[in-house]
């Protein structure tokens, strides 16, 4: 199986196009760590930089910054994947946090991740 990743700057422009392979996620584990794999999305007052990601498979996906995430503060949050779900789902990034920090979509649907904290990299992270 195979999943397919988008980079998109808020302008709609292409950034990266990539194919991950996966293995099958079983029920509600937690993702392989590969699941969720972004690069370092830089915030702008203008276009800041969107990470979209389609969850094949039902599950739930805990993430989390690598950049933001230390023995004393973690930047997280959960995506949750059944057939009870949205047929999709926006996280913007802001003040260094994940809004909403967790969210429900069904299988073979996508969720956008958009960084609005300006000058600052996060990153989408499998934990």
């Amino acid at each position: 199986m195979s999943r397919s990743i988008l980079w998109v700057a808020a302008a709609g422009l292409i950034l990266g196009f990539g194919v991950l392979a996966c293995g099958e996620d079983q029920g509600t584990q937690p993702a392989s760590s590969k699941e969720l794999d972004s690069p370092a999305l830089l915030g702008a007052t203008t276009g800041s930089q969107n990470y979209i990601h389609t969850f094949s498979n039902e599950g739930v996906f805990p993430y989390h910054c690598q950049y933001h995430t230390t023995s004393h503060h973690r930047m997280a949050g959960t995506v949750t994947v059944n057939a009870q779900g949205v047929d999709s789902a926006f996280i913007s990034i802001q003040l260094g946090a994940f809004n909403p920090a967790s969210v429900t979509v069904k299988p073979g649907r996508p969720v956008r991740w958009q960084n609005f904290d300006d000058g600052v990299h996060h990153t989408v992270t499998s934990d």
